[in-house]
This record gives structure tokens, C-alpha cells and sequence, in this order.
């Protein structure tokens, strides 16, 4: 084919694998999350029973889908890629497009740029929507247990209650509560407080208990002396449902790199904080998990092809090896978290690495060497 008409075919080449890689790919990120939903069905069935409205459960459901996307978008990047140049490999148009004079990079160069394309989309979700949809779902959760405190109480809660030990017999519908036994420490007086209700309800946004006995101390304030023990029972008793929010851990979290934007890591830098060694981790890692688009979507390409007239699946073999390598790696640095610079380099360096493997097997192939 003369290089004229080589030139006509590239737009409908590139339509036609970019059409079959994108099907492919949006199936898979469509079928990961639907499994991520299914895998958190039992936070998210916790979460309804608070008794939050089908708006925030609904918006409580959709923020738990960036938490699997930067991960999720280079395995489906993989995917796509190996099936479509296996598919092109097996009915022999990868070989019908060499015969008409086209090299592997025009065939190529139209899933690169959808790769970059994807780790441009990949490090903005990785570094902006998922810490932004951590940190409001968290926020959520605090919200529903300022709303209904009786939350907390359940035996896997959401959310912790600290310096605090609870025990109850029974749970209605995180409405209604009997029995309840609440050992907490008491921050005022730094000692320990007791209290048992045989019966306690929420009453919209009151918390109401019926008999009640408080057991509690209070500083004799003399050196020598002792505390004095304080012991209450209450037929009824009532207070607002947000005060028992102080037994949780509150504040602090916003600050965590986990729950930062790039933006606001690189803000602790200008106001004269300095990277710790928490940030450069956190940043490697946001990178890394970028990049891996790009890099999946190139061993998928460079290990999909199939040049010998019986399938193997060696090559396949390879292409899930040097995949598997990277997530050991990713999880090994985890391991260096106080050395964050050999985590660094471990989270980045990978690349290169896989990049390297990937080229040389495809030099292979372009050689007409299996």
C-alpha cells in the first residue's frame, strides 16, 4: 500500500481501535465498581441504618467509588489492551494491517495517547476527587452520629467511640437501646464514669433514658486527699443527642495526608512546614498510581500480541508477572514508610523498569520472534 493511502486508512484505524479498547475498558471499570459495591454493601447497609435519608445514603454510596478508581483504571487499562491485540492477533488483522505496510507504532500510537489520555485522568482522581470523597464521606459519618448517637453503639460501628467501652443487649433500628453499660474517661475530671440505662431512645434530636444510675468522681482538691465518689439515679433523664459525640475521635483527621488534595500537601510546604516524610510517600504514591495507566496499557499491548499460529499462553503469563510485580512493589513500600525517599524510588522506578521489559519483549515481536 502506498504510503498516500496509508495515510486515508489511519483515521478509520484509529476509530476502530480506540472504539473496541474503550468498550472494553468502560466494562471493566463498570464491572469493578459494581463488585466494590458489593464488597462494601455491609458499611454501607450500616451506614443506612442510622437513619440517614436516601439522598446522603445514595451520595454515601457514590463516594465510596474513588476510593477503587486510580487502582481500577490501569488493571482495566490492562485488560483492554491485552484483549484487543488479542483479538486483533487471533482473526489476523494485526497481520493484515503489517501486510498492508503498517508498522506496530501506527497501530500503537492511537492506545498511547488514550494511555496518557487516562493517566492525566488517573492522577487528577488520584490526587483531587478521591481524597476530597474520603474526607466527606468521614464527614458524613460524623454527621449521622451527632444526628443519631446511638449509632456508635453498634457492634462493627463506622466509627469508633474513644477512650470509651460499650455494652448493650439489645438494638432496635439504632433507635431504641436497653441495657446499655458506658464506661468512659471523663476529660474534665481525667477519671473514669459509669453509666447504665435500662432503657434508652432518641427523640429526635434529644437522647432520653429511663432509669438511669451515673457513677463519678470529683477531685477533692487537696493534696493528700481523695476523690470523691458521686452516684446518681435518675428515673428519667434526657440531653441533646450531639453532646455524646465527644466520645469519638474528633478532629485532626481533616489534616491527614489521606484526606488532602495535592494542593493542600504542597500548601504545608509555602507556609514553612516542610515535607514529611508522610507527604513525600503520600505524593510518590499519587504519582505512581497515575502512571500505572500508561505503564499497564503498555505491557497489555506488548504482551496481547500473538505472532504464532498456535496461542499461547506464556505471553499472558508474562504480562500478569510484571502486573503483579508492580502491586508487590507498591505494597512493599508501604513497609519503608520511614525511609520515604527507598519508598519513593521503589514507586517510581518500577516504571521504568516495567517499561524496558515491555519494549524488549515487543522488539521481539516486531522481529517476527516469538
Amino acid at each position: 500500500m502506498a504510503g498516500h493511502d496509508s495515510e486515508d486508512w489511519m483515521p478509520i484505524l484509529w476509530r476502530y481501535v480506540l472504539r473496541h479498547f474503550f468498550q472494553i475498558f468502560l466494562l471493566c471499570v463498570t464491572s469493578f465498581i459494581g463488585v466494590l459495591l458489593v464488597l462494601r454493601f455491609q458499611e454501607i447497609a450500616r451506614f443506612a441504618s442510622s437513619g440517614a435519608n436516601l439522598l446522603t445514603i445514595l451520595s454515601f454510596m457514590l463516594l465510596q467509588v474513588p476510593h477503587i478508581l486510580p487502582i481500577t483504571i490501569p488493571i482495566s487499562c490492562l485488560i483492554a489492551a491485552i484483549l484487543l491485540f488479542q483479538k486483533l492477533s487471533h482473526t489476523h488483522e494485526l497481520t493484515a494491517f503489517r501486510a498492508c505496510g503498517l508498522g506496530l507504532k501506527p497501530i500503537m500510537t492511537p492506545l498511547l495517547l488514550a494511555a496518557l489520555l487516562l493517566t492525566l485522568l488517573n492522577f487528577i482522581i488520584t490526587c483531587e476527587v478521591t481524597p476530597r470523597s474520603r474526607g466527606k464521606a468521614k464527614a458524613l459519618i460524623y454527621e449521622m452520629a451527632a444526628q443519631n448517637p446511638l449509632f456508635l453503639l453498634q457492634k462493627e460501628s463506622l466509627l469508633k467511640l474513644k477512650n470509651a467501652y460499650a455494652d448493650i443487649s439489645h438494638l432496635s433500628v439504632n433507635q431504641s437501646a436497653s441495657d446499655l453499660l458506658l464506661v468512659f474517661k471523663n476529660t474534665s475530671t481525667d477519671r473514669l464514669a459509669l453509666v447504665f440505662a435500662r432503657s434508652l431512645y432518641l427523640d429526635k434530636s434529644e437522647l432520653k433514658g429511663e432509669n438511669v444510675a451515673i457513677l463519678s468522681s470529683v477531685d477533692s482538691k487537696r493534696e493528700a486527699g481523695f476523690d470523691h465518689l458521686v452516684i446518681e439515679n435518675q428515673a428519667e433523664m434526657d440531653t441533646l443527642a450531639s453532646h455524646f459525640t465527644q466520645l469519638t475521635p474528633h478532629g485532626g483527621w481533616e489534616a491527614s495526608y489521606e484526606y488532602l488534595p495535592l494542593r493542600g500537601i504542597l500548601a504545608g510546604q509555602q507556609v514553612g512546614k516542610g515535607f514529611g516524610w508522610g507527604a513525600i510517600l503520600e505524593i510518590a504514591r499519587r504519582i505512581s498510581l497515575a502512571l500505572a495507566a500508561f505503564t499497564f496499557t503498555f505491557i497489555g499491548m506488548a504482551f496481547g500480541m500473538d505472532i504464532g499460529r498456535h496461542p499461547s499462553k506464556k505471553r499472558l503469563a508474562y504480562a500478569i508477572a510484571l502486573s503483579a510485580l508492580y502491586l508487590i512493589c507498591f505494597v512493599v513500600a508501604k513497609s519503608f514508610r520511614h525511609s520515604p525517599y527507598l519508598a519513593a524510588l521503589i514507586l517510581l522506578l518500577i516504571h521504568p523498569l516495567l517499561l524496558l521489559l515491555s519494549l524488549k519483549s515487543l522488539t521481539t515481536v516486531a522481529r517476527g520472534i516469538e
